[in-house]
């Protein structure tokens, strides 16, 4: 950016004071207490004020400027001299980087308004008045900068800390697709095998008994149904290393009793309560019901142990309503940025068309409650 636009940029509102100091200032020299003949009253209001319309941009020379207007002869002082000399020298310390160059500055306004004093032969309270002048503005814009310094520093952590958060979540999104596409490729492996083994039974039927054939058929043909299926929502999901070979069969709402008599083993009062008839289940929304489930006693258990926790089936017409809440004393604050477990209950919900809604509830404690629709078949 060229120094004439920066200029044009920043210094709007310094060319209104500086004019507005400007014009009170002449008035001062040329109509109501002239303090030297027109020429110099002149050149001791404009140099006085003028350098303000740039003391963002070139505060050092701005300050030189004005203050050196101090040390021209007059029968008495601007009287919007000190606002002005305020202005510059608050600009030196709070816009300057070099704060040696700063600090020198502020050395020699110092020593000119001594100077200035020296000549008008004032009192000692004018001393301490030209001193201050420049060192009280010159302290508050340090104080200015160490503070601009600090807001500078906690918008870059904050910055940092929310990438930091979004990357955690990236990676906690991935491992958990990850995990899931594992599991429904399991699902759909288990299908196409038993449409081979019913196949083999259903060609050896073929040969003796046609009438024997249709139960192996039938079942070839839900097989392969349910095995689209999987494959539908598997296609929806990333799938990482497929290196795992040690797997324990999949669990479903079937483990339902045992999972949640494990919690209240470990010593987490948990009630669990089934409303409603319920329906058969493709087998991956059988294992995301069970897994939201089992992430929401998870957390119910680390953040608020020994709380008691319900946990709700409600059957509905084509959706299974699932809900788990506990009566600690819930989220404090931005959720963690490595909460593994709702994130995961997350894609569950999405790859199967649902909804999902966790945090505090109303009268205490934290909720979790999924919708997990329910294709017909």
């Amino acid at each position: 950016m060229s120094p004439w636009r920066r200029f044009v940029q920043l210094g709007t509102t310094d060319r209104v004071v500086a004019t507005l100091l400007a014009v009170v200032a002449l008035a001062q020299v040329l109509v109501f207490l002239p303090i030297a003949p027109a020429p110099i009253g002149v050149l001791v209001a404009v140099g006085s004020t003028a350098p303000i319309a740039w003391r963002r941009i070139h505060p050092v020379v701005a300050a030189l400027v004005g203050s050196a207007v101090w040390l021209i002869p007059t029968d008495g002082f601007l009287l919007v001299g000190y606002p002005a000399a305020l202005l510059l020298f608050y600009a030196v310390t709070a816009h300057v980087n070099d704060r040696h160059l700063a600090a020198a500055t502020v050395l020699i306004g110092t020593i000119f308004g001594i100077v200035a004093s020296a000549e008008q032969r004032v009192v000692v309270g004018e001393y301490v008045g030209a001193v201050l002048v420049v060192l009280a503005p010159a302290g508050v814009g340090v104080l200015v900068r160490r503070q601009r310094g600090r807001n500078r520093l906690l918008e870059e952590l904050t910055q940092h800390l929310e990438q930091e958060r979004d990357r955690r979540e990236r990676s906690a999104v991935a491992d958990e697709r990850a995990r899931i596409a594992r599991e429904l490729h399991d699902l759909v492996a288990h299908a196409v095998s038993v449409i081979a083994v019913q196949a083999d039974a259903a060609e050896a039927a073929l040969e003796y008994d046609p009438e024997l054939a249709k139960r192996p058929i039938a079942v070839i043909r839900g097989s392969a149904v349910e095995a689209l299926t999987e494959m539908r929502r598997l296609l929806g999901v990333l799938r990482a290393d497929a290196g795992d070979t040690d797997r324990e069969p999949l669990p479903g709402l079937a483990q339902l009793p045992a999972l949640v008599g494990r919690a209240r083993d470990g010593g987490q009062a948990v009630d669990l309560a089934v409303d409603g008839t319920p329906v058969p289940l493709p087998p991956s929304l059988d294992l995301s019901a069970y897994r939201i489930v089992q992430e929401a006693l998870t957390n119910a258990t680390k953040h608020a142990p020994g709380a008691p926790v319900s946990v709700s089936l409600r059957w509905v017409p084509d959706a299974l309503r699932i809900e788990v809440c506990d009566r600690g004393p819930g989220a404090s604050g931005v959720p963690s940025p490595d909460a593994h477990g709702l994130v995961g209950m997350r894609e569950r919900v999405r790859i199967h068309g649902g909804s999902l809604q966790a945090g505090n509830a109303p009268d205490g404690g934290f909720a979790v409650h999924a919708l997990l629709p329910i294709e017909a078949t």
